[in-house]
C-alpha cells in the first residue's frame, strides 16, 4: 500500500465507507483530534515510569483507534461498538484508584512540574478538544453515546494521572 496517493491534493478525503468529504469536515477534525491524542498518549507512555499506567495508556490508545474507526464509518451502526459502558467504567475505576492515593484537589493545577506530567496535561487538553468535536458531530450525525462518555471520562483520568506523575497531591496555591 502506498502512503502517498495524491487523491487528497484537492482538499477532499474519503471516510471508510467511501463517502468523499472535505478535509475540513467535522468528522475529519474529530478523527484528527483523537489521532493527536493517541500520539500524545504514546509520548506520555514512553516518559512515565509505572508499568501499570503504561499498560492502561496502551489500552486507551486501542480504544481511541476503534473510536476513530466508528467515526470514520460515518455514523453507521457498527457490528461491534468502539467502546462500551464497561470501558467507560474502566476509566472511572482507573481514575478513582489513582485519585484515592492522594488528597482531593482544591484548586487549579499549573502544568510543568516534570516532563511526563506536562505531556499528560497536553493529552488531557487534546482529549477535551476531541470531546468538544465529538459533541458537535453528535449534533449533526448521531454517534454512540458511549463515545461521548468515554472522551469525557478520559480527560478526568488524564488529569488524575498527571497529578500522580507530578508526585504531589495538592495543587499550587498563591
Amino acid at each position: 500500500m502506498r502512503i502517498t496517493t495524491r487523491s487528497g491534493d484537492g482538499g477532499r478525503t474519503r471516510l471508510c465507507g467511501g463517502k468523499a468529504v472535505s478535509k475540513c469536515d467535522l468528522s475529519i477534525k474529530t478523527q484528527g483530534a483523537i489521532d493527536e491524542l493517541i500520539s500524545f498518549l504514546g509520548l506520555a507512555k514512553v516518559m512515565i515510569k509505572g508499568r501499570s499506567a503504561k499498560k492502561k495508556i496502551g489500552l486507551i490508545q486501542k480504544d481511541l483507534f476503534r473510536i476513530i474507526g466508528c467515526i470514520s464509518a460515518g455514523g453507521r451502526k457498527a457490528s461491534v461498538p468502539a467502546v462500551k459502558a464497561c470501558d467507560v467504567r474502566m476509566l472511572e475505576e482507573f481514575g478513582d484508584m489513582m485519585e484515592g492515593r492522594g488528597h482531593p484537589q482544591s484548586g487549579f493545577v499549573i502544568p510543568g512540574v516534570n516532563e511526563p506530567s506536562a505531556v499528560l496535561h497536553v493529552a488531557r487538553t487534546v482529549a477535551r478538544r476531541a470531546e468538544c468535536c465529538a459533541v458537535e458531530l453528535d449534533g449533526r450525525s448521531k454517534i454512540d453515546p458511549c463515545i461521548l462518555a468515554y472522551l469525557n471520562r478520559l480527560s478526568d483520568f488524564l488529569f488524575v494521572l498527571a497529578i500522580r506523575e507530578e508526585g504531589r497531591s495538592e495543587p499550587l496555591k498563591r
